[in-house]
């Protein structure tokens, strides 16, 4: 049998090493927590996997690489050009730096970036406006789809990194 002051001696080193442990834990939970910056730049880098999920079948299917339905093209065209228009709020000061493409001009040629940011959202509400018309003629389509793709390539050229 364990005498009691041993028992206790026991008792008091478990739960310090109890606490050791949990304080350790708490430690390397909080080194690993992202930063609002890189949640910043995490919830961007998600928004614009969304774009490009919407936006790859339509581009696929404007190029003769993908037959979509009607219904499937006015679904991931309505998504686009209600997605898009949160790429406004994507880009906040702080998320300047970190693990990004996005070039310092964002911020520094502010109207500029807003104004490709906007004819975004006006290319993704034509496109989702021609493929709501059940008339609409696939030139109609293409042209579409095409203005939406230029407004990326016209943002990216500029403020993305390769």
């Amino acid at each position: 049998m364990i005498p009691s002051k041993a028992r206790r001696t026991a008792s008091v080193a478990a739960r310090l090493l109890v606490a050791v442990v949990l304080i350790g834990a708490t430690q390397l939970s909080l080194a690993q927590s992202p930063t609002p910056a890189e949640k910043s730049i995490e919830y961007r880098q998600a928004l614009y996997k969304v774009v490009a999920g919407n936006f790859g079948p339509l581009a696929q299917s404007a190029q003769g690489k993908l037959e979509l339905s009607p219904a499937a093209a006015r679904k991931h065209a309505d998504r686009l050009a209600a997605i898009a228009d949160f790429t406004r709020d994507a880009y906040p000061d702080i998320s300047r730096e970190g693990k990004t493409k996005a070039k310092a001009g964002i911020w520094t040629e502010r109207a500029e970036f807003e104004k490709l940011l906007d004819d975004f959202n006006s290319a993704a509400r034509a496109l989702a406006a021609v493929t709501a018309k059940a008339g609409a003629s696939p030139e109609d389509f293409k042209a579409a789809v095409g203005a939406v793709g230029n407004s990326c390539k016209g943002c990216h050229d500029k403020f993305r990194e390769k």
